[in-house]
């Protein structure tokens, strides 16, 4: 079956929502909150958000799951993985139907926010398991794309693109983050995040932040 993201990218350009976070910042959330449970506790200026960047012409929005795996979301006092992340996804496809709009959702999964086994205390199966746990959530509310962003280590990258592909057949959009030397955190140099990223079979890749 054709992916409506899939069909629309391939006819030209594609404009994207812009930042969750300072959305809700400056709507009044103070940044001490966790961003990922306001699905929960104030699903309305989540909402709004959405709407806002829809109104504004974006063809896509994120959903608000940036940090909402278990390793993340544990480290803020919350267990509500599927709820968060269901509800986002729901959140999004709700502002598209209320505003009318053939707006594509893309299902927001970052890092899980400690570092991977030799360094940290992360093994790369646990990170499996934790992605693929959010992935699952996400995909109850039917997403259009899966869009993991701001990846420092491609190693824990891999594991998020396995969790995806073990799970749906969906797009994945896999994006890399670099510092001012021009190499990943890690220390990738963004042609070998390319071949990487190629031979992991990803729909979309690139960089942000």
């Amino acid at each position: 079956m054709a992916n409506a993201f899939l069909e629309r990218l391939a006819s030209g350009l594609l404009l994207a929502d812009g930042a969750m976070g300072t959305e809700l910042y400056a709507d009044g959330i103070p940044f001490e909150r966790n961003f990922d449970e306001l699905n929960l506790t104030h699903p309305t200026v989540v909402q709004a958000v959405h709407r806002r960047y829809i109104a504004a012409g974006a063809e896509l929005i994120e959903t608000n799951t940036f940090g909402a795996n278990p390793i993340r979301l544990a480290q803020a006092g919350l267990k509500a993985v599927r709820d968060i992340n269901f509800r986002a996804v729901k959140l999004a496809r709700d502002a598209r139907e209320e505003m009318g709009e053939p707006t594509l959702i893309g299902a927001a999964i970052g890092p899980i926010g400690q570092e991977l086994t030799p360094v940290g205390r992360i093994t790369l199966d646990e990170a499996r398991s934790a992605f693929s746990e959010q992935v699952l959530a996400l995909l109850e509310a039917g997403p259009d794309v899966m869009i993991l962003e701001t990846f420092s280590d491609i190693r824990e990258l891999r594991e998020a693109i396995l969790a995806v592909k073990q799970a749906c057949d969906l797009p994945i959009m896999a994006q890399m983050t670099f510092t001012a030397d021009g190499l990943t955190p890690s220390g990738d140099a963004p042609a070998d995040v390319a071949r990487t990223l190629e031979a992991f079979g990803v729909d979309v890749l690139g960089i942000n932040c």
